[in-house]
């Protein structure tokens, strides 16, 4: 048993998800400041392994002083029912970037606990993407947009933000990526088989996040060898999320076009109980502020160029 109390960190995939590895991270180093212990959580996209930790932990809460628990649900709502029987056994709750219908409600019942949720607006990131995507297709063209996962309100609501900014100008096709280098190499390289194996254009492939992005690189590779069409190993793609080791180094190496920089929601959230432990209430939510990287004076500047040598 701890005499610390303890936070209980629930995320969706396993720990080689580099962006929800920084999310815990950071949890880590603010719960170590503030006197807190860390219980991490990884349930390898499985909705019923994530209920079952958080239950597991709303058990186990009075004999390991857990007192808050953090997660990002696999999808929307699907930790509603958890969050109500954790808030009913004194467990504050913070959401990570997804949706939860019950939360409003949950703090009108529960005002003592800390309820709250932090991650981007889902759809000014998505609004950033599709001005990068007007800056480096200026004269308009054909863009492969990999979501996530098509079923989770973080997706969709990135693609209406890059529907919003580029309707008219530039043309669509969508595929789910599921969030994952792998999956998305894999449906990638199916789309591309399927579709390109003619005299079909495409103009540039869009990310929701750098992990898809590189596994769609990769597909690319591929199938330009398999359709003998090596002008597909060319085309530029585009991600998200921009760690300073992986998305922003491969932006700087030349092997994406640009990602979007999207800060760690961990150390906020354990931000928020610490202040609730010294009486400050948490706010309904807290909006990360995502940035172009690079910016999109610099982005312009760069498609100009690659325009130029291409003439």
């Amino acid at each position: 048993m701890t005499s610390k109390r303890t936070i209980a960190v629930c995320l969706p995939h396993h720990e080689t998800n580099q962006y929800q590895q920084l999310i815990m991270n950071d949890a880590r180093r603010a719960a170590e400041k503030a006197g807190f212990a860390i219980e991490s959580y990884f349930a390898e996209g499985q909705v019923i392994t994530q209920v079952r930790q958080a239950y597991d932990c709303i058990r186990s809460a009075a004999s390991h002083s857990i007192h808050a628990i953090i997660a990002m649900p696999v999808t929307d709502n699907s930790l509603n029912r958890a969050a109500m029987d954790a808030a009913r056994a004194g467990i504050s709750w913070i959401c990570l970037h997804r949706q939860m219908d019950c939360l409003s409600e949950l703090r009108r019942d529960f005002p003592s606990l800390a309820i709250s949720s932090v991650g981007p607006d889902q759809r000014e990131i998505g609004r950033i993407q599709g001005k990068q995507f007007r800056a480096l297709l200026p004269a308009g063209g054909h863009l492969l947009y990999v979501q996530g996962k098509a079923g989770t309100s973080s997706a969709r609501a990135r693609f209406d933000g890059v529907k919003e900014v580029v309707s008219g100008t530039i043309e669509i096709d969508s595929l789910d990526g599921n969030w994952s280098a792998e999956d998305a190499e894999r449906t990638v390289a199916g789309w591309l088989r399927m579709v390109m194996s003619g005299k079909t254009k495409l103009d540039l492939i869009g990310c929701q996040n750098d992990e898809m992005a590189m596994g769609a690189k990769k597909a690319l590779e591929t199938v330009a060898t398999y359709l003998n069409r090596p002008d597909l190993s060319s085309i530029r793609v585009t991600g998200c999320n921009g760690l300073p080791d992986f998305g922003r180094r491969l932006v700087d190496e030349g092997k994406m076009a640009a990602t979007i920089i999207m800060p760690s929601s961990g150390a906020v959230a354990v931000g928020l109980l610490a202040e609730a432990e010294r009486g400050k209430p948490a706010p309904p939510s807290v909006i990360l502020q995502c940035v172009s990287y690079p910016d999109e004076k610099t982005l312009a500047g760069r498609a100009r160029n690659v325009l130029s040598n291409a003439k």
